[in-house]
């Protein structure tokens, strides 16, 4: 009886320490990619955002295409400010009296 119930536990918690490992990811779906108009050898679309906290980010998205068909390069650049530093300040005062 003891080991049917120390099987079952330790069956228990490989399992959920399985799925606490798990992860998901999630791949996005193919688009269809616009070739440039006829003559032009790229468009590039630019993006830049500013989130207020001194972090940048530019994205970038180059197609490239003829009739025969297009492909799209996406180069995104995330520029990240440290944080402030701390600026810790400790005074100490010392009072002495002179012995009487």
């Amino acid at each position: 009886m003891n080991t049917y119930v120390i099987v079952a536990v330790t069956a228990l918690a490989f399992t959920t320490g399985t799925a606490m490992a798990q992860s998901t990811t999630l791949v996005p779906a193919p688009s269809t990619v616009v070739p440039p108009p006829p003559g032009t050898l790229s468009v590039t679309e630019t993006k830049k955002t500013d989130d207020g906290f001194g972090d940048k980010t530019v994205s970038e998205k180059t197609t490239y295409g003829n009739a025969n068909g297009a492909v799209a390069n996406t180069t995104t650049t995330t520029i990240r400010q440290p944080p402030p530093q701390v600026m810790v300040t400790t005074k100490l005062k010392v009072t002495t009296s002179a012995p009487q």
